[in-house]
């Protein structure tokens, strides 16, 4: 649609001709009163004037109105950065983009030793490095400028793309490493902010939470919960982002502390303090070395008493059947033949169903067993312990008697030995017997052995 433009006034031209540019709009004619207004479609005459003009046939465009400008490389003559000495070395200044943040950062690298090259050749190192890093590319430019990755859109692909595929058990407590400690602390950070020194800070403020127990009690994170969180941080970021990191966690306040194990001698105690089905559950967590959940997911079928052995096939978590906890878990599970007796006796002909089950038939809860042992530590007056004491108590046996090591793995279900050494534990009195068993100078002296003078006081060689 062609548009009219009135403009009152004119500029004399050659031969008092009327010459008029405004935008791109040309009119050209004989002089012209004030006021007169001519009409689109070609030659007007208004009032003795007449008018030749050429109108545009678009609207010109409305002026933008003044707002902040985001990264353009129009904007950029480009940068060769600036090389200054500190000490005995020549460093290199320049910018770079910081993904999701209108401006850029300085950094600074060192480029060599001021006795091994000059200024010049400094300057020159730096712009090759700037061309190898394509700070100055459009390329560059659009990385830094496309929408930034936070650490919470992050996180939540993590979980449902990855997490979802542990069990349920690891969901449960990683998931909750990323909402009470990772997501608050960093989730509104772009991923590729998260540095060595960003997480060396996440630790020191780690170091401060304080929660509450349910007995009341207030307390802050232990040194091993935090490197539990910061776990979970590096499965979430790839080995490749942090295997060069060298980060410092605090030190145990107890490095000296040993996880409770129940000694063989406390694990009789326990089963003969027991009655009903609790006497041969605990009975059979102290003689199998199986976790609580192994135990409460087996089913009658998994027996195979006349061979003396459990087929561990299955867990148990929160009331429903879960695989087991690692790909060696799924075992077969040796016993000895009290333990035989035991189970035959109490389960009285029963052919199908849960071996150990609760009045309505459901399998029993960790927190229920957990309960009950610990009504019968009390009464024995034995140091609090919680279920899995009954496996480092077990290992530890079979470790003592000397059980070969993949029979070990087997029958515990580790996948290395490694974690198997976590949970063996020795008494004094075991290391006392080792020593007199082990010791160079128990054998009897041969006819042809060295001769010791003998103690003064005790005879004992010394």
């Amino acid at each position: 649609m062609e548009q009219c433009l009135h403009i009152s006034g004119s500029v004399p031209g050659p031969d008092g001709a009327a010459i008029f540019a405004l935008a791109g709009l040309a009119v050209s004619g004989e002089a012209c009163p004030p006021g007169a207004v001519p009409s689109a479609g070609g030659p007007q005459t208004n009032s003795g004037c007449r008018w030749a003009y050429a109108l545009p046939s678009t609207t010109i465009a409305p002026a933008t109105p003044n707002r902040k400008r985001g990264k353009s490389m129009s904007f950029r003559s480009g940068q060769s950065g600036n090389v200054v000495r500190k000490g005995l070395m020549w460093h290199g200044r320049f910018y770079v983009d910081v993904p999701g943040d209108e401006a850029r950062r300085r950094t600074s690298v060192p480029l060599g030793s001021i006795h091994s090259m000059k200024k010049t050749e400094a300057r020159r190192k730096l712009r090759a490095m700037l061309e190898e890093m394509g700070l100055n590319s459009e390329q560059h430019l659009e990385r830094a400028t496309r929408g930034a990755k936070t650490f919470a859109m992050e996180a939540e692909w993590w979980r449902e793309q990855k997490l979802s595929k542990y069990k349920p058990s690891c969901q449960e407590t990683m998931g909750g490493h990323l909402d009470k400690y990772l997501i608050p602390q960093l989730g509104s950070l772009p991923i590729a902010a998260i540095d060595e020194r960003r997480v060396q800070e996440l630790i020191t403020d780690l170091e401060r939470v304080e929660y509450t127990r349910s007995d009341g009690v207030k307390k802050r994170l232990s040194p091993k919960s935090i490197r539990n969180v910061m776990g979970v941080l590096k499965l979430m970021l790839g080995k490749k982002v942090w295997r060069d990191w060298n980060l410092i966690f605090p030190e145990d306040i107890d490095p000296d502390k040993e996880q409770r194990y129940f000694t063989q001698a406390e694990m009789i105690q326990i089963v003969n303090a027991a009655d009903g089905q609790w006497k041969i559950l605990f009975a059979l967590m102290a003689g199998s070395g199986l976790r609580i959940g192994e135990v409460s997911g087996l089913e009658i079928e998994d027996l195979d008493l006349a061979a003396g052995l459990i087929r561990v096939r299955r867990g148990i978590w929160k009331g429903r059947a879960i695989t087991p906890k690692t790909k060696r878990g799924k075992r077969t599970v040796f016993i000895e033949p009290t333990l035989v007796r035991m189970l035959s006796s109490y389960l009285a002909g029963r052919t199908s169903g849960r071996v150990f089950q609760t009045a309505s038939g459901k399998p029993h809860s960790r927190h229920n067993v957990w309960r009950k042992l610990k009504l019968i530590l009390k009464s024995l007056g034995l140091q609090p312990g919680g279920l899995h004491a009954f496996r480092h108590g077990r290992v530890s046996m079979l470790q003592a008697n000397g059980m070969p090591g993949d029979l070990l793995l087997e029958q515990i279900g580790h996948s290395n030995l490694k974690t198997t050494s976590g949970y063996t534990h020795f008494d004094d009195a075991f290391r006392q017997r080792m020593a007199r068993v082990q010791g160079l100078f128990s054998q009897e002296d041969g006819p042809n052995g060295p001769k010791f003078p003998d103690f003064p006081s005790t005879g004992l060689v010394m």
